[in-house]
């Protein structure tokens, strides 16, 4: 019996963690269902997608048989949170571009007045928001997922990684945008 390469097990684990998080299952049948996998992968060496089936397919069956309704479930509550997110992510990505191209072009104020370097700082700023929201929705840090055998949390990075790095990958992505504005201008 061959043991699966750990790194397959470890994004597996990986994507089956987010794939609950995102359907709303509670952190403790997370860990159970994490443990539930390596357990079988440990004993009988086979592959967890052979096994189990694709991480978001296997936690569509996770939720189906706990009776917990699936992530497409709309409530009152989840439309005005993504109607929200989607207008302040409008809102930040315009003033981030508008500022942007004051800053580097002639920077005449905005459309409302606003500096450009207000403007472009205020953009990052509700763009740093919204990341971060999202984030700590998926991390969930008040249902933390916890291995049963251990006791040890599940998936846990340092807290200012995710914020870092989605706000990093929004401002590489508004540098570029403007790079090619400026190159076909």
């Amino acid at each position: 019996m061959t043991s699966p390469d750990r790194t397959a097990v470890d994004s597996y684990r990986e994507r089956l963690l987010l794939a609950l998080r995102m359907r709303d299952v509670p952190g403790d049948r997370i860990g159970e269902v994490l443990a539930e996998v390596e357990a079988h992968v440990a004993e009988t060496g086979e592959d967890p997608v052979d096994a189990f089936g694709p991480p978001r397919r296997y936690a569509d069956q996770v939720v189906e048989v706990s009776g917990r309704r699936g992530r497409w479930h709309l409530d009152r509550g989840t439309v005005v949170s993504s109607l929200l997110i989607a207008v302040v992510s409008f809102a930040a990505t315009s003033l981030t571009m508008g500022g942007a191209v004051g800053v580097l072009g002639d920077g005449d104020p905005g459309p409302l007045g606003i500096p450009a370097g207000v403007e472009l700082a205020l953009g990052l700023a509700l763009a740093a928001a919204v990341l971060t929201g999202l984030v700590r929705y998926t991390r969930r840090m008040d249902d933390p997922v916890v291995d049963p055998r251990s006791g040890q949390r599940v998936g846990d990075l340092p807290a200012w990684v995710p914020p870092t790095v989605f706000t990093g990958l929004f401002a590489a992505v508004v540098v570029l945008a403007l790079v090619v504005d400026h190159l076909t201008s």
